[in-house]
């Protein structure tokens, strides 16, 4: 059974390339707005969870979704962790938070994949793209064989240390910046695939109701004319769609 978290779709796509023939791939959001937040394994069965790292650390609804969880028989628990560079303190954060729900984080891998945080910084080119999602496919082969051997490795990172990134994270989760252009056309996709449930559309535009959202830069990338905006600077910035999502 694999859970998993996704803005732009890069942990949907590992978490689809870790699973195995007939394995559970779920949801944390959905399973939160649907309060299934009990599971029983089968005899032997692996326990991943894959998430994107924010700020070096588990985002809000990754540890929603964790401290509400209990799992029943889970024989391997990993974690495999999309990022731009590196993970910080974020498995060893994840283990201790694990812990507290009685489950043993055995192994934890970084996968370097696109980063689409275009709301601090431009993406990368498209060619330069392709090629760290070719290498992150190679990568995900390699992991998947190790979770297969239930291979543990060294976890590193506090929980100390996760939670100080956590409050540079509560810092940078605002909505004011957030607008639509006038290229908007008024789909309501944005609103849709929210899941901090913080848009609503108005009269065919998208409103940011909440004061804050986890910042998964769903809405930005997936907006299918490039309507959404974030302040001044990310105007004619590339948007970044993982093809697990495309068609979406």
């Amino acid at each position: 059974m694999i859970f998993y978290f996704t803005g732009t779709g890069n942990s949907l796509y590992a978490a689809r390339a870790l699973a195995r023939e007939g394995e559970q791939v779920i949801s944390m959001i959905d399973a939160l707005r649907e309060g299934k937040l009990h599971y029983t394994l089968a005899e032997g069965e692996a326990l991943g969870f894959v998430f994107p790292v924010y700020f070096y650390t588990v985002s809000d609804p990754v540890l929603e979704f964790v401290r509400r969880l209990t799992v029943e028989n889970a024989a391997f628990v990993y974690a495999v962790i999309p990022c731009g560079a590196n993970i910080g303190p974020a498995g060893g954060f994840l283990k201790s938070e694990l812990k507290k729900r009685g489950l043993e984080l055995r192994r934890v891998d970084a996968l370097v994949v696109p980063d689409g945080a275009l709301l601090f910084y431009d993406i990368d080119t498209p060619d330069n793209l392709a090629k760290q999602l070719d290498q992150a496919t190679e990568k995900l082969q390699s992991i998947r064989a190790a979770i297969h051997r239930r291979e543990p490795n060294r976890i590193t990172g506090s929980a100390a240390a996760g939670k100080t990134g956590l409050a540079a994270y509560h810092l940078c989760m605002s909505t004011k910046k957030f607008h639509a252009d006038p290229g908007c056309i008024g789909c309501g996709k944005c609103a849709s695939i929210c899941p901090a449930g913080a848009i609503r559309m108005a009269s065919g535009r998208p409103v940011w109701e909440k004061a804050k959202c986890y910042k998964c830069c769903g809405c930005i990338n997936r907006c299918p004319v490039g309507a959404i905006q974030y302040g001044g600077k990310t105007a004619g910035r590339v948007r970044y769609v993982n093809p697990a999502l495309k068609g979406d």
